[in-house]
């Protein structure tokens, strides 16, 4: 049925802006038809959705009678597609009054619109001949997005914690590099357990350098060693130019010296550690250690046979009661008249914490016996098979909320282990049209809500949150994320395809940087056309956020998007391209053809201009990657495409001019993000056609400050939240900060990247009444010291200094109240921090990178002095590598 809803979506679509564009009234004189047409499709789509909220079971005569629908649909769509694409084309404008005269000339249009009143009328019936009542077992529940998002709790293997931090940290007579291994059922914690051991205070203690990755799969090692060297060099820009050897070679000169912790999440087999690993990581008979996890003894054995692997256990029955009751009642005790009913539910799970964890996400939405019975009777115990526990999986799928499912079934389309960018998802939810407008909140804000609930249900956890405590990025358990798959097989929601190791389409494996530049481009244009059933997204995965392809290797120029081959409906009903790991040469234009898309992410080297891209009114999410310092001229029908909502690019961004002087000025009132614009001359004239901007980035170079170009006036861009201003001058041109009343009055995060400025310019940053999260990056000021004036930065909750050339700070008692995390990122200069600290009592971490050793001596102080006032929770993180020995 999502065909069908597809095609009436966009046709719909068309004759709204049809409608926009003429009258109402008038088009219905001219061609009652098409006003007949249009109503009839908002009826039809309403029957759909009633249709799609009852059980799916359609016998065969439905099935027909739906791709009826459909096919009759997709003919009055060619027409009204290809009326918008010439018109668009030829600068002739859009009229409807045009296409309501082709209805009445075209008889074939016009048997095309009765057929579908015909079929408006037989849908009630045919809706009749699927269950009309849903099952009584089937209990309502609404969005919670108030609900707390919690961490991942760990509860039990307090001996085994012991046991491995011992002889992760402990005095040893072996200083041999030393392989360490968790061994235990997929579901049972292991990820979570190696996570508590990497973060635990005695292990950031012990060890100068600690880096994670996931385990690699055949032909991944590549993107393993990328995330490890992540981890510990601040130079990943030139890590997209090596081959897989440069970086094991670098790698291990990184490493040379140190006393190290790697982690290797997940590891499959021997062959890859043998073959890729073991020769990159130096073995100085320091203590260094390497963690690994897998569900395999026998793979752990062949790695390390003189080692005995930690087994982790299905958790006790109070283990697993306590796991429960912390999940549905966070700091609460289970009422007496659920105790009972909730220790049958947990038995059930057998000792499982990924069960457990699921089953509690469905019983916290109603606490009540009548909810908590009918859980205990509709689940069955899981049996010992290859399908253990699914049951109980699907069971907290099946009780999702409606318009939850689509939600989570998506998340299948990325790759095992994938970390998910938040914004990314949140994007990709909007363009499929999962998210509908509930009053007057932002899609993007309902979008998060209803991450929220999936997270608060268990079903994905947290990976990385943002400075201001909402979710970054995201993953899905390797066993629910099979769950997603297979019930979006079974509902044909989305189609896995493609052989050994191509570019693919919803691919569940993760590709690698060879088969990304090397092989696959040519086998997607082959592809493409034949592969799903579902066809309104293709997406491209890798790990890696650059690639490079060296000047003698192929480049792929060219990706091939025909409308007149067989099978286009394919392409004619994208609504999401994310081609973002495919490094192109050009713009591809033919991608201008599919008129639908709502999403579309591309990675073009060596881009100068765009091609206009009027033809794509649909599309609300444009992310364009590129080389660092590449000025992209946007195209003068830019402001043509009203629906915009986000507009990405990593390099510079810079307007038409003439696109300004436009007698009919478009706005773009739906925009919220564009990033890295030029503050030109015109800038002023640009915001002003941006009013509802909640994320503005500005690049500033030498060239534009030389032309004077400074900060913009923003005080009237009321809705912005999210400012990022990078000021690369090379220490040849001063920073200006203006007055406090130029800045967005609800301006809640501020980055400032590279500005060379007076720190007394900050008491100015200091006096932004709704400031939260304050960045400083790359940043030169012409005095040492930074003296922060009273009652500065009333709202300020996360600092963080990086990179810059501080050396004393002081700060009255009234300075930062609400401050909860600080991070000094490589400032080696700065000689202590301000006692005054000693006092916020809302402090509640303390990270440091690169910082002397007396800094690190004042944050313990701060910390001591915290514990004195009974602030037990205050943490301080201190990196040993970068402390002063």
């Amino acid at each position: 049925m999502d065909e069908v809803d597809i095609v009436v979506e966009f046709l719909l679509e068309d004759i709204e802006l049809l409608l926009s564009k003429t009258s109402y009234s008038i088009l219905s004189e001219v061609s009652p038809v098409v006003i007949s047409l249009y109503e009839d499709l908002k009826i039809i789509k309403s029957c759909l959705k009633r249709m799609k909220d009852s059980p799916s079971n359609f016998n065969i005569l439905q099935s027909f009678f739906l791709r009826q629908i459909r096919d009759v649909v997709l003919k009055i769509l060619d027409a009204t597609d290809s009326y918008i694409n010439n018109a668009l084309a030829n600068s002739n404008g859009i009229s409807g009054a045009d296409i309501a005269i082709s209805f009445q000339h075209s008889s074939e249009l016009s048997f095309r619109a009765t057929q579908v009143s015909l079929y408006r009328r037989l849908i009630p019936e045919v809706h009749n001949g699927i269950s009309a009542s849903m099952s009584n077992r089937e209990v309502s529940s609404r969005l919670k997005s108030s609900s707390p998002v919690l961490g991942e709790e760990v509860v039990g293997f307090d001996d085994e914690a012991t046991a491995v931090l011992d002889r992760l940290t402990g005095e040893q007579k072996q200083l041999e590099l030393e392989v360490i291994s968790l061994v235990g059922v997929a579901g049972i914690g292991k990820t979570t357990f190696a996570k508590r051991l990497y973060n635990d205070s005695r292990v950031l203690h012990h060890f100068h350098v600690r880096a994670w990755t996931r385990g690699p799969q055949l032909n991944e090692e590549m993107n393993a060693l990328h995330d490890l060297l992540t981890c510990v060099t601040n130079d990943n820009y030139s890590l997209h130019k090596m081959y897989p050897h440069e970086m094991g070679e670098k790698l291990h000169k990184l490493l040379k010296g140190k006393r190290y912790l790697i982690v290797i999440d997940g590891i499959w087999d021997s062959l890859s550690w043998k073959l890729f690993f073991m020769k990159y990581f130096p073995d100085d008979s320091n203590g260094s250690k390497v963690l690994i996890t897998s569900r395999t003894k026998d793979v752990v054995l062949k790695i390390s046979p003189n080692s005995s692997p930690q087994v982790l256990q299905f958790l006790s029955q109070d283990e697993s009661w306590e796991l429960f009751e912390s999940k549905v009642f966070i700091d609460e005790s289970c009422p007496q008249e659920l105790m009972e009913l909730g220790k049958e539910m947990v038995a059930k799970c057998r000792g499982l914490p990924l069960a457990i964890v699921v089953l509690a996400g469905v019983a916290k939405q109603e606490k009540s016996p009548e909810w908590w019975m009918h859980i205990v009777t509709d689940i069955a115990s899981p049996t010992r098979g290859k399908e253990q526990f699914m049951d109980i999986l699907a069971f907290g799928y099946d009780h999702l909320p409606n318009w939850l499912k689509p939600c989570f079934l998506y998340l299948g389309s990325f790759p095992q282990g994938y970390e998910i960018l938040v914004k990314k998802i949140v994007w990709s939810w909007i363009a499929e049209g999962f998210v509908k407008q509930n009053g007057e909140k932002w899609l993007e804000e309902l979008a998060e809500e209803y991450l929220t609930d999936l997270v608060d249900r268990n079903l994905i956890a947290v990976s990385k949150r943002k400075s201001n405590g909402g979710i970054k990025t995201c993953q899905v358990h390797d066993l629910l994320r099979d769950l997603c798959v297979k019930k979006a097989k079974d509902n044909l929601f989305l189609q896995p395809i493609c052989g050994h190791k191509q570019i693919s389409l919803f691919s569940p494996s993760r590709p690698t940087l060879y088969d990304h530049c090397y092989k696959g481009v040519r086998e997607i244009e082959a592809k493409l056309p034949y592969v799903s059933s579902r066809p309104q997204n293709i997406k491209c995965f890798h790990s890696y956020d650059f690639h490079y392809i060296p000047p003698n290797d192929v480049k792929f120029t060219h990706i091939d998007i025909s409308l007149q081959q067989k099978n286009s409906l394919v392409y004619k009903l994208l609504r999401v391209l994310d081609l973002g790991y495919i490094i192109l040469d050009h713009f591809p234009v033919n991608i201008l053809e599919l008129v639908h898309l709502n999403y579309l992410a591309l990675r073009i080297y060596n881009l100068q201009k765009l091609p206009p891209l009027s033809k794509l009114w649909n599309l609300e999410t444009l992310i364009l990657v590129t080389e660092k310092g590449q000025i992209v001229t946007l195209p003068e029908d830019i402001w043509q495409m009203v629906k915009l909502r986000h507009l990405h690019y990593s390099g510079e961004l810079e307007f038409e001019s003439a696109s300004l002087s436009s007698s009919t000025p478009f706005v773009l009132y739906n925009l919220q993000t564009i990033s890295q614009v030029r503050p030109s001359s015109s800038i002023q004239e640009v915001l002003a056609r941006m009013p509802n901007l909640v994320n503005l980035g500005c690049h500033l170079t030498l060239s534009d400050a030389m032309k004077h170009a400074q900060f913009p006036d923003l005080s009237r861009l009321r809705m912005l939240e999210t400012l990022t201003f990078d000021y690369q001058t090379l220490k040849m041109a001063k920073f200006f900060l203006p007055q406090p009343s130029k800045f967005p009055p609800n301006l809640k995060k501020l980055t400032l990247v590279g500005s060379y400025v007076d720190w007394k310019e900050m008491s100015i940053i200091g006096m932004l009444p709704n400031l939260e999260v304050l960045k400083i990056k790359d940043n030169f000021f012409n005095a040492p010291r930074w003296e922060v004036m009273d009652e500065a930065f009333s709202h300020l909750k996360f600092l963080k200094l990086s990179n810059t050339d501080l050396q004393q700070w002081s700060a009255s008692s009234s300075s930062f109240p609400c401050l909860q995390q600080l991070v000094l990122d490589g400032c080696p200069n700065l000689q202590e921090m301000p006692s005054s600290f000693r006092s916020i009592d809302t402090l509640e971490a303390i990270e440091l990178y690169y910082s002397s050793q007396s800094v690190a001596d004042s944050a313990r102080q701060i910390q001591d002095s915290q514990r004195y006032m009974g602030n037990d929770g205050l943490k301080v993180l201190i990196h040993p590598q970068f402390e002063e020995q």
